[in-house]
């Protein structure tokens, strides 16, 4: 089965739009599931410790036309869970924290501890694969040891444990493809990038 996984979308609609484009003409099969952050709180996380009851409007981008491109699962980033806190709204919480699929645990990244060059400690999970996205940065880990991709050429990943972060569609309109058949992971990129609003 294939699986387009996509993450730090930040409310951004034209570079989800290119992007769920994208995969409908390089993997029209694949199940789709976003890896959190969806939408962009406008609240700092500093503020965001005191301030409550926030109007929607105010504590996050929200459009029709991007949630209108909002059909598939995703598990809650950080994002969520801070607009939920500020305003209240449970619709935000109302994601899962993990979601697993075939030989792969998926999370936003969050919960993991970050180091001073945003480097992740991994947690155990229990599956060979672990997709996360969080710091916008493409990756794939081996021994986690991060290292550089390379796009549109497929990974052989059944031979040991990989942590495999999806970049993100907010700046750089990236996403994977993961193969549970063939066990490889492609790296993929839209054309066209437009920039952060």
């Amino acid at each position: 089965m294939q699986y387009a996984l996509l993450g730090d979308f930040h409310s951004h609609f034209k570079n989800t739009k290119k992007v769920l484009k994208h995969i409908k003409k390089t993997a029209p099969n694949a199940t789709i599931i976003g890896l959190g952050d969806l939408y962009e709180c406008r609240i700092s996380k500093k503020k965001a410790q005191t301030v409550r009851n926030v109007a929607l409007e105010d504590a996050a981008i929200i459009s029709d036309k991007f949630e209108s491109l909002i059909t598939f699962p995703s598990i809650i980033g950080n994002q969520e869970e801070r607009i939920a806190l500020v305003t209240g709204l449970q619709r935000f919480l109302n994601y899962d924290e993990k979601i697993f699929i075939e030989q792969a645990t998926l999370v936003h990244g969050h919960q993991f501890e970050w180091d001073e060059q945003f480097e992740p400690t991994f947690p155990e999970v229990g599956t060979p694969l672990l997709f996360f996205g969080h710091s916008h940065r493409a990756a794939i880990y081996i021994n986690d040891v991060r290292r550089s991709v390379t796009y549109d050429t497929p990974l052989d990943v059944k031979d040991q444990p990989y942590k495999i972060n999806v970049g993100s569609i907010v700046e750089t309109a990236e996403w994977c493809l993961y193969d549970s058949d063939a066990m490889t992971v492609t790296f993929k990129r839209s054309k066209d990038v437009t920039a952060k609003k």
